[in-house]
């Protein structure tokens, strides 16, 4: 897990960095979800009236459909974004993004943290979000877990999903993360 003054330089050299790796990095980092599924988005997965992403059950680890609410940050990181073609973190738009262990160390270069993985800023969003007092079985909503914080009986039964508790942490996350790196009045550039 990272701590905040970590995430925060990450972030910053991502931006640095930006294309689509420094995309991806920040968007992980807002959402907790998976590498892949961050580096293949496609436009066509994205309401953005809706604010939501919805990952098709063929791109996920549990091959179970997942939404994913969109924050204002990480609204602002799609619009950013712009690429031509179906994927919107790519070279060029007709594939996804590919050149991680390169663009990685460059990061690494650049924000002074080292010794982590991409895969940590998953574990650092739904770590800071217990810090922020969201409950466990909404942040494994918001991961796409099948078994988490609700399990046995309880789990057979409980079908319910948390989207609106799932939208209100990732706005609370997104806030706690411009806070740390200084985005104090975040402008979103809105995508048509």
């Amino acid at each position: 897990m990272l701590h905040d003054n970590e995430l925060a330089r990450i972030i910053l050299a991502a931006r640095k960095i930006g294309g689509p790796y420094g995309g991806i990095v920040e968007l992980l980092a807002l959402t907790g979800q998976r590498r892949e599924e961050v580096a293949g988005l496609q436009w066509a997965e994205l309401d953005l009236a809706q604010r939501i992403w919805t990952l098709p059950r063929s791109r996920t680890k549990n091959a179970k459909a997942h939404v994913v609410y969109l924050s204002e940050q990480a609204l602002a990181v799609l619009a950013w974004a712009d690429q031509p073609g179906p994927y919107v973190f790519s070279l060029l738009g007709t594939k996804p993004f590919q050149e991680f262990s390169r663009a990685k160390r460059r990061l690494d270069q650049l924000s002074g943290v080292t010794g982590w993985r991409l895969h940590d800023l998953r574990r650092t969003c739904v770590s800071g979000m217990a810090r922020l007092g969201i409950a466990p079985h909404v942040a494994d909503k918001i991961l796409n877990h099948q078994s988490g914080a609700i399990s046995g009986v309880a789990a057979i039964y409980q079908r319910h999903e948390f989207m609106c508790e799932r939208q209100a942490a990732l706005e609370r996350w997104g806030t706690h993360i411009a806070h740390i790196v200084g985005d104090a009045h975040l402008k979103v550039r809105r995508i048509a």
